[in-house]
């Protein structure tokens, strides 16, 4: 079992790149150099627009028809990653 450091337990990434997060955005979204100027506009399953809000134990998304989503799981819902082609 690996011993656990300090300062190593919560590394966040940018939800633009995926790069370590070092600064914070104009709407207190962690993000990295290049995208400190971006805004994050993420948008539910159902098509609403999601709120970014702070909270005890850091930020999360609230939706008017789904309520309160994690971060992780409104940074998933809006993740574009480019799929590779399945070769036959």
């Amino acid at each position: 079992m690996r011993r656990k450091i300090y300062g190593q337990s919560r590394i966040e990434t940018c939800p633009f790149c995926a790069k370590r997060a070092l600064f914070n955005n104009s709407q207190g979204i962690a993000v990295c150099r290049e995208h400190r100027y971006n805004k994050l506009m993420p948008r539910c399953v159902c098509g609403e627009l999601l709120e970014i809000r702070k909270g005890k134990w850091g930020p999360y998304f609230f939706c008017m028809n789904c309520g309160n989503i994690s971060y992780r799981k409104g940074i998933d819902m809006n993740s574009e990653t480019p799929r590779k082609p399945e070769s036959f």
